[in-house]
């Protein structure tokens, strides 16, 4: 794949016709996308939309430096953005529209924002534009929806290289492209016990984050805190799931403490002496231990998937070479784990950029039917009238469910429980049922997840 992306980036460049990109959306991870697309001549970031000025001049500057944020033009309507894109001058909005409907190949979606990706990637399809979602909370949620709607106007549709569902994904690749059977694929966490019920206001401590780090890079409390209180692995594994087929073995995953070596071992069938009850599914390798210590072995930022070969060979010659990247059961039925200790956010973005629009491909998309949902647990006592707050809130976190039960079970979809509020009180740890709660008429993602409802049930 890598040397056609090379030559194809060439041919653009050569021809003078740059991929130009919009990015919405300009926290952490926008700015690290804009950041690398300065360093591929044949991207060009076309306009940066964010509700806050100084997080979009911060892109262009990680862009192309202080001579690219000196020369911004602030425009609001399309014509005016439209204008300056095409005339390859830098631009920054905070109107959406306008955002969308600039001279743009490919739209970065980067607000980690479920309603307003909602928005965004749909608007961008319907227009017919590339999109690269960062917002893999929407994903989870519409995923499907948004597949089907890029299929039926000729675009793709794709989550982001760098982050670890596509990255996980591309292992999965890797393997089921040599005829491996996968047993299981996943991510590693840093989960405490404590975690669980952790609020936005702890979550920068938690990771020891100094206040100078949080301000200069942008950091949002309420996302870092879905990081720690595991709802953002539960959403990751759900996107995982419904881009490779893959389920997960109960809810929530067994998230169970596992270091790299471990990892074969710990991820097999029952019979074969691990934690499975079946083959195929997505999972989490917690790297913190019972006595709350991390392992020396742990794979907090990494991903990895679990093979299994019948050749005795083949399981012999996997780690021949004392590799790092590959673990090997020493017990029965020919396990091994392909591992990566690290994933890159936002620095390999552009490489979904670039599969999208010079070759067609998406690196990691939705299959037109889901199999895993994230549903909605009370994080504490929770009392009728009060309004949900999401990913990484005070009040509710997500756990990742096979699709078919949380239909049957009518369990309310994680990423519609932003603005919802309560019809009835919920006690601390119980899923919260979609009709326990009245939704916001407004949102975009209510819509389109009506929508998609509608078209799963036909």
């Amino acid at each position: 794949m890598y040397p056609m992306l090379i030559e194809a980036l060439h041919e653009r460049l050569a021809c003078g016709r740059p991929i130009r990109v919009a990015l919405i959306g300009a926290g952490r991870f926008g700015t690290t996308v804009a950041a690398q697309l300065g360093q591929i001549p044949a991207l060009r970031l076309g306009v940066v939309c964010d509700v806050r000025a100084e997080n979009a001049r911060g892109a262009w500057e990680a862009f192309g430096g202080p001579a690219v944020s000196d020369r911004l033009v602030v425009a609001r309507s399309p014509t005016d953005v439209a204008t300056a894109v095409a005339e390859d001058r830098p631009v920054l909005t905070d109107d959406l529209e306008a955002a969308l409907a600039a001279p743009v190949e490919v739209v970065v979606e980067a607000t980690g924002r479920p309603a307003i990706a909602a928005r965004t990637v749909m608007t961008a399809l319907t227009a017919g534009r590339h999109v690269v979602n960062v917002t893999v909370e929407a994903d989870a949620l519409l995923g499907p929806l948004f597949q089907r709607t890029a299929a039926a106007r000729g675009v793709v549709y794709t989550l982001a290289d760098g982050d670890q569902p596509a990255v996980t994904k591309r292992l999965c690749d890797w393997a089921q492209a040599l005829g491996y059977e996968i047993i299981a694929a996943g991510r590693g966490t840093r989960f405490l016990p404590s975690d669980a019920v952790g609020v936005p206001e702890e979550a920068f401590a938690r990771y020891g984050f100094s206040p100078e780090l949080v301000q200069r890079r942008r950091f949002n409390p309420q996302m870092y805190n879905s990081f720690r209180d595991g709802s953002k692995a539960q959403i990751e594994m759900a996107a995982l799931a419904n881009a490779t087929g893959l389920i997960p073995d109960c809810r929530g995953m067994h998230e169970p403490t596992a270091g790299v070596r471990d990892l074969p071992r710990v991820f097999a069938l029952r019979e074969d002496g691990g934690i499975l009850e079946r083959a195929g599914v997505v999972e989490l390798a917690n790297s913190v231990g019972p006595d709350g210590q991390e392992l020396p072995d742990g794979l907090a930022n990494g991903v990895f998937v679990i093979l299994r070969t019948r050749s005795p060979l083949l399981a012999e010659d996997l780690p021949f070479y004392g590799l790092p990247g590959i673990a090997v059961a020493s017990g029965p039925g020919g396990y091994a784990a392909l591992y990566r200790p690290y994933h890159l956010c936002g620095i390999e973005t552009p490489l979904s950029i670039a599969e999208a629009a010079l070759l067609g491909r998406p690196t990691a998309t939705p299959r037109p039917t889901p199999v895993a949902e994230v549903i909605t647990v009370a994080k504490r006592p929770l009392r009728a009238g009060e309004i949900l707050d999401g990913s990484g809130g005070r009040l509710v976190r997500g756990l990742i469910e096979r699709a078919e039960v949380a239909r049957a079970e009518g369990l309310l979809p994680f990423g519609l429980a932003d603005g919802a509020r309560l019809r009835r009180d919920v006690a601390p740890g119980e899923p919260i049922p979609s009709d326990a709660v009245d939704l916001p008429a407004d949102s975009p993602a209510v819509r389109l997840r009506r929508e998609l409802d509608a078209v799963l049930d036909s």
